[in-house]
């Protein structure tokens, strides 16, 4: 399985947002925009503070551990066999 991400790195006002929204109407499929902040409120703090969650670096590199990958996992088998899903 394969996940697409794509990562828009800017300072304040720089455009990401706009870019994002063009980008979802452009794009096929459905492509969620999360601000980073956004996403790592959302972890539990051992998933914040460990290898095995998500870490950004300095760089803008971003690197999931193992417990973030398997999450990950097993929430898309069970979006795509949930029972009465509306498909996109």
């Amino acid at each position: 399985m394969s996940v697409q991400v794509i990562v828009l790195s800017g300072g304040s006002s720089a455009g990401k947002s706009s870019i994002a929204r063009h980008l979802q109407a452009l794009l096929p499929g459905v492509w969620l925009t999360l601000g980073s902040d956004t996403l790592v409120a959302a972890l539990p703090a051992s998933l914040r503070e460990s290898g095995d969650g998500i870490t950004f670096a300095a760089d803008g590199t971003v690197a999931t551990g193992e417990v973030v990958r398997r999450v990950d996992t097993v929430w898309s088998l069970g979006w795509r066999k949930s029972p009465g899903r509306a498909r996109p």
